[in-house]
């Protein structure tokens, strides 16, 4: 093979070797092209993806009753976002950690209300059963007032160590007379007792919806209703008398306590 032959392959070996590399080029030219595309839809999906979190994941909240059991009310939450995101989009584009963690805010917010709520409508606490109400305090103006227990249901209440008698032997609706136990008790004398935790159990006993009673209200409180005419005890600055319930009236709220004129329970 003489010299001329050997530059003419030379030459063909480079021109093979430059079409070789323009074809490897244009492949990565297409690769990289392609990773471009995908990245530019998977960016358009994610954005669908947020705007439907926002549009639709979060007005769910709307959708369920907080209630006490914070752990299924979570759970009924999961399952509507899971429902809600099967019907409308492609589960191979649910793979974005925006999903996530938008979904998680929206729980916390939700535990977040949950505990809100718990707090500003806390679990109502008793009065001991087996303790005998001693003294009441006004919720108007914090007067005390000594009571004793008539019987197994009913109090006597104490003005000046008489009891505060409604109608009986008084010459008006209501006045203080010596008390009387035993065989010459009266009704007169006798106050039953209740205690309203919520909204829902003044409404109860005012017998109307709880959208009439006043958001001032701060429970727990009691009441004293006269065996007599059901008027509920009730105080003034003039002093006590016995007015129709109206539970949305601070002067007919009382505090109790089984101690005699020491640390009136709220």
């Amino acid at each position: 093979m003489n010299t001329i032959e050997y530059i003419l392959l030379l030459l063909i070996l480079i021109l093979i070797g430059f079409i070789v590399f323009i074809i490897y080029l244009s492949y990565e030219y297409r690769l990289k092209d392609g990773k471009d595309d995908k990245k530019q839809e998977k960016i358009k999906n994610d954005k669908k993806i947020e705007s439907f979190v926002l549009e639709t994941i979060n007005p769910s909240i709307k959708k369920f009753d907080i209630s006490n059991d914070s752990k299924n009310f979570i759970n009924n939450y999961k399952k509507y976002i899971s429902n809600s995101i099967n019907d409308q989009m492609n589960k191979d584009n649910i793979t974005n950690i925006g999903l996530l963690k938008n979904a998680n805010l929206n729980l916390a917010s939700s535990k977040a209300l949950l505990d809100l709520k718990n707090n500003i409508n806390p679990k109502p606490v008793g009065y001991p059963i087996d303790k005998v109400i001693k003294t009441i305090k006004s919720n108007y103006n914090a007067q005390y007032l000594s009571t004793f227990a008539k019987d197994s249901s009913s109090y006597g209440v104490l003005v000046n160590d008489k009891c505060f008698t409604v109608n009986g032997l008084c010459k008006d609706e209501f006045c203080t007379l010596d008390c009387k136990n035993g065989m010459f008790s009266s009704d007169s004398q006798k106050f039953t007792t209740k205690r309203i935790y919520s909204d829902a159990d003044a409404g109860k006993v005012m017998n109307t919806s709880v959208n009439k009673i006043s958001s001032t209200n701060v429970y727990p409180f009691n009441i004293f209703k006269s065996s007599v005419n059901d008027k509920c005890l009730s105080i003034n600055n003039e002093g006590l008398s016995v007015e129709t319930c109206n539970l949305n009236n601070i002067n007919q709220q009382w505090s109790i306590s089984p101690d005699e004129n020491i640390c009136v329970l709220n």
